[in-house]
């Protein structure tokens, strides 16, 4: 999962690199358009992680029959939230850009990226519902193999649908996403076909498309949380965002920088978080209490040792990192502070993806709603607005109050899921 996770952030390196080439403005307008976009990303992946979750612990249950009616639902679920999210997207984006402080042709440019996703919003969905239900068996491989390919494929389709030729008009920024879009579309039809002819849809996809609404709830109570989870996390670059315009849009561009960095630090968490979803559902679904603490314990230290080797690299190539991305000076110079400063706090996403990906194993997704919601939302907002508007503090003090947000709500997430796995059945 790692190993396709840094390519799929790789994917993203390269949008980066070519709206760069466009101009610094194209690149504020995508780390502008990430937050929207990340909507998609939110309702795909929380929805998808829910139902892995619940496949999982039937399949250690061995119930069968319930792992089957889960694995339909699932596409004709992701069918129903692809249109909401669709229309939903396409009508809100530009009023949000507008708050955001976006206008002319900085508007124009994000608005131009971020439309094609949305109407590509269903491949979003179908990869991650297939992923979900290969992930709940075990199988990383494959979908960790499509993003792969499609990296590879970024490579070529960017450019050409960028610069156009070959009888495809140059798109310009638009051409990004509908890159993205169409290799989505082929990872997605793929993944789909593995699922099927793995046998893990009985009776083939359509026998399953008919909505069953207490199924529906039941993917919803733990997909909704994670959901919101994921939103909130965008919601978070909204509040970041709004505030960062204060400093100008340099600092917006050099904060986009940044989070694409910070992905390929945090890979390595991000796939045990996937791994555990699947080994902790089996095991819960199992009744198997002493592999669940021994899967969390090793996660832990793995986790740890890998994030302080590469916070460490990260602090040291700052500077050479931020100027694969632009050449603007002022950019490279925010962008290389901001990337120091967030290695002090690199270990708090480790802790917060291990554990919160801990809880939603054992059915208890909750919580990492909450904790996203505080941590992003409701402490930066009085917080920013002192330290931005009432202190008028430059922008390494700004950074520096995010990093003291994340830090108190890592030892509060540690606290609280150390007591849950303490009260745990023996066995």
């Amino acid at each position: 999962m790692s190993i396709g996770f840094f390519f799929n952030t790789m994917y993203n390196v390269v949008d980066s690199f070519y709206a760069g080439q466009i101009s610094t403005e194209a690149l504020a307008a995508m780390a502008l358009s990430f937050p929207v976009f990340f909507i998609i990303i939110a309702v795909s992946e929380g929805i998808a992680r829910g139902a892995s979750a619940l496949i999982a612990n039937a399949i250690g249950a061995g119930d069968r029959s319930k792992e089957f009616v889960l694995s339909g639902q699932v596409y004709s679920l992701g069918l129903v939230c692809a249109a909401g999210v669709t229309a939903i997207g396409w009508f809100l984006a530009e009023p949000l850009f507008s708050l955001l402080g976006a206008s002319g042709d900085y508007l124009r440019l994000a608005l131009s990226y971020i439309k094609p996703l949305f109407l590509g919003a269903v491949f979003f969905l179908l990869s991650s519902m297939s992923n979900a239900i290969l992930l709940a068996h075990g199988d990383s491989k494959t979908f960790g193999r499509v993003l792969v390919i499609g990296f590879f494929a970024n490579l070529v389709v960017d450019p050409w649908f960028l610069y156009g030729g070959f009888g495809l008009p140059a798109m310009g920024m638009a051409g990004i996403a509908w890159a993205t879009v169409s290799i989505q579309a082929v990872g997605g039809f793929y993944l789909l076909s593995v699922v099927v002819r793995r046998g893990y849809l009985v009776n083939g996809l359509l026998t399953h498309l008919a909505p069953k609404l207490r199924v529906y709830c039941e993917i919803l109570k733990q997909g909704i949380p994670t959901s919101f989870n994921m939103m909130s996390v965008a919601l978070g670059f909204f509040v970041t965002t709004y505030y960062l315009k204060f400093y100008g849009e340099a600092a917006v561009a050099a904060f986009g920088i940044g989070t694409r960095i910070e992905q390929i630090v945090l890979l390595p968490a991000i796939g045990l978080s996937s791994a555990i979803v699947s080994i902790v559902g089996q095991n819960n679904g199992a009744g198997e209490m002493s592999r669940v603490r021994e899967c969390i314990s090793l996660c832990t230290r793995y986790g740890f040792v890998l994030i302080v080797t590469a916070s460490v690299l990260m602090f040291i190539f700052a500077a050479p990192l931020v100027k694969i991305f632009t050449d603007d000076p002022d950019v490279i110079e925010i962008g290389k502070e901001y990337v120091r400063i967030v290695t002090f706090i690199q270990w708090a996403y480790v802790a917060g993806f291990i554990y919160i990906g801990c809880l939603q194993a054992l059915k208890r997704p909750m919580y990492g709603f909450v904790e996203s919601i505080v941590r992003k939302i409701l402490l930066p907002l009085p917080i920013f607005y002192t330290v931005v508007v009432v202190l008028d503090v430059n922008l390494a003090s700004f950074w520096w109050s995010s990093i003291a947000i994340n830090a108190a709500m890592a030892v509060v997430t540690i606290l609280y899921v150390r007591s849950i796995l303490r009260r745990l059945p023996s066995k």
